[in-house]
């Protein structure tokens, strides 16, 4: 999903919504805040493994905002 993408999406709500992402194991969580970072897509076959990730080389890496957990 892109910003654009999620900013269309998020229109369509309350703007006083309360906004959750999923907790560790169970649950939700509010947002701790939104940054944007630097990964690589690497999907893997292993469920728990998300499929971007920190990856050393620059010239590999895309740019993503990060909305992280508490």
């Amino acid at each position: 999903m892109t910003v654009k993408e999620l900013i269309e999406e998020l229109q369509k709500h309350d703007p006083d919504k309360l906004v959750l992402v999923t907790a560790y194991e169970e649950g939700y969580n509010e947002l701790s805040k939104v940054e944007e970072i630097k990964t690589f897509y690497e999907p893997s076959d292993k469920h728990w493994v998300g499929e971007y990730r920190d990856y050393p080389l620059e010239e590999c890496l895309v740019s993503a905002i990060l909305l992280p957990r508490k």
